[in-house]
């Protein structure tokens, strides 16, 4: 090899160390830029988590009908209030919420008929 072609080589060979330690470098400070956190988001419940929960639902509501059955109106309620807080939103919650509404309206009417 001649000198010359030697050099040659060399030249390129360095321009092309250098240009891979900028791209290094250019990647790396891209991995390393700060980005903003993600916004906070609500609690995620997991899929085992909700069918315990709808689970549990389901026993409460169930235990409000048997004590609506019973005339038992006080413990009903409780039974319809925590059926609807572990899931308003859901088909027994809607039926939970609609028994309450029933359920007030005869605490109400035998108030009345006790005041008489």
């Amino acid at each position: 090899m001649t000198p010359d072609k030697f050099m040659k080589t060399r030249s390129s060979l360095v321009q092309l160390f250098i240009c891979s330690m900028m791209l290094l470098i250019l990647s790396g400070c891209a991995l390393f830029k700060k980005t903003p956190p993600p916004p906070p988001t609500a609690p995620s419940r997991s899929p085992a988590r909700q069918q315990a929960d709808a689970k549990a639902q389901k026993q409460y509501y169930d235990l409000g009908v048997q004590q609506y059955s019973r005339e038992n109106y006080g413990e009903a309620k409780e039974a319809f209030e925590q059926a609807l807080a572990l899931g308003p939103k859901t088909t027994l919650g809607v039926k939970a919420q609609e028994n309450l509404k029933k359920i007030e309206r005869i605490l109400k009417t035998l108030e009345e008929i006790e005041t008489k």
